[in-house]
């Protein structure tokens, strides 16, 4: 935990303090993707173990935002504008009043690159605004970072921006730890996905691996691909069992595998966290994966893994070819052990 003095001056409410809670703190995120929204939970990490009275707020635009933050006992609460704010205009713009009536002690911008969290971060009111200086959005922050000097993976330069900008740690310190995602399962929730993966096998057996064949443009992988990596994975490992994590439609991409599908986000992650291995391309599952105990192996072929690898244990990435599924295989079997 980082000494009290370590928080800029400007931070602190005198009437907060003195009533024995810690700072009100804003994260202004309004992005609409599941990732993006996992990428935040260490940051939300550092601020309650730095400050475990901190009241944290999150403003988001992700559907699942609420679920993802449940088990951080310092997020009081997540402001989400509707999905798609354009064709619910009241609904969004009732949501940003209600922003704007608070006054923080602290809001936090944590994208370099988001016009729409610059804007709206001028607009609400704090004690103390910080974020990175890039050119042309430098203002709007009393505090700002420059962004060349901060880690390239998403879920680690906003935790460099705090310890800079809000604990005022210096640059070689701000990079000093390797930072993880979470979701906080419960141990509840952990025995429900057990229990929901248990009644998809018909026998016991070996390693249980959970695959989503699922992802967005140039990243996903045709489904005859997949075939072929579980194919050469059945050959290295005879004794793994496999399940599709499906989307909430239930839609299969491999009907010959048993099927898992939830509109529950915590839901589909604990089901994840009861297997060995969770395989799929980079996408939001894989950072639900990764926030997760699951060895979760992301797969990528457009994105670069600098940005966007999973972050715990031995999670990793790995660059996978269109042509070669059998490669892919054996490294995931290497993995397995």
């Amino acid at each position: 935990m980082l000494p009290a003095d370590t928080l800029h001056p400007a931070a602190s409410s005198p009437a907060g303090f003195a009533a024995g809670t810690g700072p009100s703190i804003l994260i202004c995120r309004p992005n609409t993707r599941l990732g993006n929204t996992l990428l935040l939970t260490p940051l939300v990490e550092e601020l309650q173990n730095a400050l475990p009275s901190a009241r944290i707020e999150i403003l988001s635009a992700c559907p699942a935002a609420t679920e993802v933050f449940q088990g951080f006992t310092a997020v009081r609460r997540v402001h989400t504008l509707p999905f798609r704010g354009v064709r619910h205009p009241l609904s969004y713009l009732h949501t940003l009043f209600g922003v704007w009536r608070t006054r923080y002690d602290i809001i936090i911008d944590p994208c370099p690159n988001s016009w729409t969290a610059r804007f709206l971060t001028r607009w609400f009111v704090a004690g103390l605004k910080i974020g990175f200086a890039i050119p042309r959005r430098h203002q709007g922050v009393d505090v700002s970072v420059a962004f060349e000097d901060a880690p390239r993976h998403m879920g680690a330069y906003p935790v460099y921006l705090a310890r800079r900008a809000l604990f005022r740690l210096d640059a070689d310190s701000s990079r000093a730890d390797e930072v993880t995602l979470s979701i906080r399962l419960t141990a509840a929730e952990r025995a429900r996905g057990k229990e929901a993966l248990c009644g998809l096998l018909a026998q016991q057996g070996g390693p249980v691996i959970t695959v989503a064949t699922h992802a967005t443009g140039a990243k996903r992988f045709a489904t005859d691909w997949w075939r072929r990596l579980i194919g050469e994975l059945h050959t290295r490992v005879p004794t793994a069992r496999f399940v599709e994590i499906r989307p909430p439609s239930g839609q299969a991409s491999l009907p010959e595998l048993p099927g898992y599908s939830s509109p529950r986000t915590r839901e589909v992650a604990a089901l994840i966290d009861a297997a060995e291995c969770f395989v799929c391309a980079d996408s939001g599952l894989m950072h639900l994966g990764a926030a997760t105990d699951t060895l979760t192996v992301g797969l990528f072929k457009v994105t670069l893994p600098q940005l966007y690898a999973p972050r715990r244990g031995r999670s990793c990435a790995l660059t996978a070819s269109d042509a070669a599924p059998e490669t892919t295989a054996a490294q995931v079997a290497q993995l397995l052990g």
